[in-house]
């Protein structure tokens, strides 16, 4: 298991450097923080920073940490500036992120101002980019079910997926969506007609246009983690099981897209922790099921750089699931207990 804690500790492994920057995927001409645990970073040296939003558009919840330190939590943004604490006077780092994803709400950043001067943030070189639904968003991750999520319970930066990045000195990017699917989007009376997740993966910001994304060779990543599936098993009472072939094909397709931005590119791909073999029937073995067809796309694409990681099922044990059944933060950290050793083997890291 990887606690919160190791979140905050300091990088090891860092390339070069520049002034504030961008963390996960935003766009350098719009500058709007759309996905999950999308953000900046900077140091300055002096003694209070404001970092200033042109729009803030929705409901958007924040995570602001000051020379690595425990996170401030924001849980609504009702301005257009955040300012830090008032510190001592000297250098500091300061790292501030979207924990909510794109639906909730965006902000498009406008500029750091200091009362003294921005000096150079240092940047990791290890890069791990997920691709994922509402258990990569972290959906409810801080609220104890029952609840209803909303933008405060979303909790990107403390995610199985962060969790795993901090762990291994790595830059991290979440294109994640609740709902998505790789097939089919979640089921529901109405069936959910929106893209799914292999369309939405091609925009620069989650609001962008199909195909935006320009893969600059700056942020391409050494390590694809993909968790999709959850929702395109379900089906109870709405429409037909999910076809396990064509669930199988549709991974296969969107592996080799991926591979042709990433060729270098190491992929693990999980089976879901939400999903189990009991529910909702036996005979589904939803958790089996996912797990067999993402092996057996492994087996069809036959290359060595593709890794399948079993999530096992999660326990539902008090304490451990968020709103809707969602994995609360001990079992992301359970999840990156699991990534963390797959990954470290595959790259060497």
């Amino acid at each position: 298991m990887v606690t919160w804690s190791a979140l905050v500790s300091t990088l090891a492994v860092l390339g070069h450097a520049q002034a504030t920057r961008f963390l996960g995927r935003v766009s350098p001409t719009t500058k709007e923080l759309t996905w999950p645990a999308t953000g900046v970073a900077f140091t300055f040296t002096g003694t209070q920073a404001v970092v200033t939003f042109s729009q803030v558009i929705g409901s958007n919840s924040l995570a602001l940490i000051v020379d690595g330190g425990a996170p401030t939590i924001i849980d609504s943004i009702t301005t257009n500036n955040i300012t830090t604490p008032k510190l001592k006077q000297g250098t500091h780092s300061i790292v501030l992120r979207k924990r909510s994803e794109t639906n909730f709400g965006t902000l498009v950043f406008q500029t750091v101002t200091t009362d003294g001067a921005i000096g150079k943030d240092t940047i990791p070189t290890r890069r791990i980019e997920y691709i994922g639904d509402s258990i990569t968003v972290g959906y409810g991750e801080d609220g104890t079910y029952p609840c209803t999520n909303t933008a405060a319970l979303e909790d990107g930066p403390k995610t199985y997926g962060a969790l795993t990045a901090s762990n291994l000195s790595s830059d991290y990017s979440l294109v994640a969506w609740s709902g998505k699917g790789l097939v089919r989007n979640y089921a529901q009376s109405t069936p959910d007609t929106s893209p799914i997740m292999p369309q939405l993966w091609t925009r620069y910001g989650g609001n962008d246009a199909d195909n935006s994304y320009t893969f600059p060779a700056a942020s391409t990543p050494q390590a694809v983690v993909i968790n999709l599936g959850t929702n395109d098993f379900s089906y109870l009472g709405v429409r037909d099981p999910l076809n396990a072939t064509t669930y199988q094909q549709a991974y296969v397709s969107f592996i080799k897209t991926v591979q042709s931005h990433y060729p270098q590119a190491n992929m693990f791909l999980t089976s879901s922790p939400m999903l189990s073999d009991s529910y909702p029937t036996a005979q589904d073995a939803q958790h089996t099921t996912q797990a067999n067809a993402i092996k057996g796309a492994i087996a069809q694409v036959g290359n060595s750089r593709l890794h399948f990681v079993d999530f096992p099922s999660q326990s539902g044990a008090d304490g451990t699931i968020g709103c809707d059944y969602h994995p609360a933060l001990s079992e992301h950290e359970v999840m990156a207990g699991i990534l963390i050793p797959a990954i470290k083997s595959a790259l060497k890291w």
